[in-house]
């Protein structure tokens, strides 16, 4: 049956469904979802609906004049050899991986600092995964390497088309070939880390051992030349957790150890500290902090105030325990970073003489050297950028207080330093990356907008200095998960939408993490109504300072912030002019059902407790959509989704466009990728391409005659 055919069957079946369309308390066996069918996710039928919608879209697309140079620039962009080639020290080498148009499959790949300090450095190819990918007739996308220095052995990574499922193969790094009898693992959601030169920590989902979430349930040590399946257990979880999972320390010349989690919520982990000798033994920390080893420490950051051995240490702080005493009784406990306020952790990294860590005060980078001295760490600080986003990883703990650098701000590129804690203001080496826009007319400014709570949401604005009234504006936002909105260089913004005049507003909503965990906590779970309504604050403020008007307003969000656009665009569409929303999640009352979605229950609520599905369905957009006609008439709507994407299901895409379509909202579009999972960046092409789409519908809805 062809494509049309089944759009006909489509409309016929939501016309019936429309009738009761956003009574979402009745969602279920009483009000079937007509639209369940898009879930195959490769059926002919659905296939073909999708065919179909692409084709639409790509033709709307077109009519821009300048999306084929929006497509061409960002292209040219990503696979610049001006970019900077950011690196990883593991023993005497820098390694790197490089992908470009001409190679979207990329090169892993390797060079030393003298080399590295060069204008252009020549570089050891060791993998050329183009051919790889040529040679077994498949999308391969590498994900990623775990070298053993001392063992000159490397862990690969691949996916099939930038899934979140991974292959594990084992690299000699001498002989720049694959290990024949090595270390093999084939695709699975799994997490694999070095427990010494002959032994792995290995956690694999496969259908007999998988927790509801679709991840692994069982975690092994494998040695070298035994049968993966015959690997001994050494923690499992309950099919109900998330997972479980292992990462062995840094550190050369040290024997192994392990931090193993047993993670219950998305949020909350059991650890167990797993050595070269003897059983995993279990550590007493908070379930909701986050826990890491490296070197001869225990690092703990929290998200809730922790006491402990007569002491409150308060959220958002950094803690060092040594790692010989983390199952002790009585421990030393040393406060690397105090949250407070607006302050937030960015990063820790050892080196030889203590900590750097990075941090950020009210979106102000700061940077602290925590030298180790005989009473504990004496802290100095270091310089840092006034504005934009810092961000750090050490070079060699081991051996030296040196550590890499990137700074950067949403019209300033990247700027890569080695640095030395001991004297940093004098750099080892310094690369700087192209301006990929001309900036020069744009002015980055910050405002706080006023929440229905009274609460000051910040947000931040890249617009033309010199503009003398309202222009088109992209609105972006994510406020979820604790994740932030960073200040980085807008690389992608710049050359598709701001040198064309347009205007960039970046929302720090709660939800997020921009200002530490009372900020995330407060747009969590039952609250999500909060985050929204600081979005719709943002966009409000935005009009009455005069930067855009509402039908110049579009708003943009992915996955998480695919779910903000989506509701905010149901509550209040009368604010926007146009909206993209990639990757998200739309069915909240269904979403424990697909992929991933049930380890997102922490965050979200669990739509099968009555309590928490009440309150989803007061916001969930696939239930709270209305007709055209009901009064709301939603602006022109783009939706990407992507087939190859193994973490939020292509269906919350699809079914909403289905859905709002049926409602009478035409000016509603899909396009769904066919790779690059679910950050789509596997493939510079592909990557390109979705970047021109978004500016170029944002720019066909909002730079229209009397917008």
């Amino acid at each position: 049956m062809v494509a049309r055919e089944f759009r006909m069957i489509q409309r016929r079946d939501l016309l019936l469904w429309s009738l009761t369309a956003g009574v979402s308390s009745t969602w279920g066996q009483a009000n079937p979802d007509p639209n369940a069918w898009l879930e195959t996710l490769e059926s002919p039928e659905a296939l073909g609906w999708v065919n179909g919608q692409n084709a639409d879209a790509l033709a709307l697309i077109a009519k821009d004049p300048d999306f084929a140079r929006r497509r061409r620039e960002t292209l040219a962009a990503l696979s610049s050899s001006s970019n900077i080639q950011f690196v990883s020290r593991q023993g005497e080498h820098l390694y790197n991986f490089f992908r470009s148009a001409r190679r979207p499959h990329g090169m892993w790949r390797r060079t030393t600092l003298e080399e590295y300090a060069r204008e252009q450095p020549s570089w050891q190819t060791l993998l050329n995964v183009d051919d790889l990918a040529r040679e077994e007739a498949r999308n391969l996308v590498y994900e990623g390497a775990n070298v053993d220095a001392g063992s000159q052995r490397a862990l690969v990574y691949f996916s099939s088309g930038g899934e979140d499922k991974l292959e594990l193969r084992e690299f000699d790094l001498k002989q720049r070939g694959f290990v024949a009898d090595g270390f093999k693992a084939p695709t699975a959601k799994q997490s694999i880390s070095w427990f010494g030169p002959d032994e792995l920590l290995i956690a694999r989902a496969t259908p007999d051992s998988q927790t509801t979430s679709g991840y692994a349930m069982v975690l092994r040590r494998w040695k070298r030349g035994t049968d993966l399946l015959a690997a001994p257990e050494v923690l499992r979880c309950a099919p109900g957790d998330v997972q479980v999972w292992g990462w062995a320390r840094r550190g050369e010349q040290l024997p192994p150890a392990a931090l193993l989690h047993r993670r219950i919520r998305f949020f909350e982990n059991e650890r167990f500290l797993l050595q070269a000798d003897g059983p995993a033994r279990q550590v007493d920390l908070p379930l909701d902090c986050n826990a890491w080893l490296d070197g001869e420490w225990l690092m703990v950051g929290l998200r809730n105030p922790w006491t402990t051995a007569g002491r409150t240490y308060p959220e958002g702080s950094l803690l060092t325990i040594p790692l010989a005493q983390a199952l002790e009784a009585k421990r030393e406990i040393h406060l690397l970073f105090e949250g407070a306020g607006r302050r937030r952790l960015v990063r820790t990294e050892r080196v030889k003489s203590g900590f750097v860590v990075a941090a950020s005060d009210n979106l102000r980078p700061q940077l602290v050297f925590h030298r180790r001295t005989a009473e504990g760490f004496r802290a100095t600080p270091l310089p840092a950028p006034e504005f934009g986003v810092l961000n750090i990883n050490a070079d060699q703990p081991d051996k030296s207080n040196r550590f890499w650098m990137t700074t950067q701000a949403p019209i300033s590129p990247q700027l890569y330093a080695l640095v030395d804690a001991e004297a940093p203001a004098a750099p080892v080496l310094a690369k700087s990356a192209p301006h990929a826009f001309d900036a020069s007319a744009l002015a980055v400014q910050q405002f706080e907008a006023r929440a229905p709570d009274g609460t000051p949401v910040p947000y931040t604005v890249v617009a033309p200095k010199n503009r003398t009234g309202p222009v088109p504006a992209v609105l972006y936002g994510y406020g979820g998960f604790g994740l932030t909105v960073d200040l980085e260089y807008q690389r992608m913004a710049g050359i598709n939408w701001l040198q064309y005049g347009g205007a960039l507003v970046l929302a720090h909503i709660r939800g997020g993490g921009e200002f530490g965990q009372a900020w995330t906590n407060a747009a969590k779970g039952p609250l999500r109504q909060v985050g929204f309504d600081d979005f719709i604050a943002v966009a409000q403020d935005a009009v009455t300072r005069g930067i855009t008007t509402p039908k110049q307003l579009g708003i943009y969000g992915a996955s998480n912030g695919g779910a903000l656009v989506t509701a905010v665009l149901v509550q209040r569409p009368e604010l926007f002019g146009a909206v993209v929303s990639r990757v998200p999640l739309t069915d909240m009352l269904g979403f424990t059902r697909l992929f991933a979605g049930p380890s997102w229950i922490e965050e979200y609520g669990d739509p099968a407790r009555p309590a928490d599905r009440a309150v989803l369905a007061k916001w969930s957009p696939y239930q709270n959509a209305t007709k055209a006609d009901g009064g709301k008439t939603y602006p022109p709507t783009l939706f990407i989704g992507n087939r190859n994407d193994d973490r939020v299901h292509p269906a919350h895409a699809r079914k909403m466009v289905a859905q709002m379509r049926s409602l009478g909202h035409g000016s509603t579009w899909l396009y769904e990728e066919t790779s690059g999972g679910h950050s789509g960046r596997s493939d510079p092409n592909i990557y390109a391409l979705r970047e021109a789409l978004i500016y170029s519908f944002m720019r066909l809805q909002l730079a229209k005659p009397g917008a």
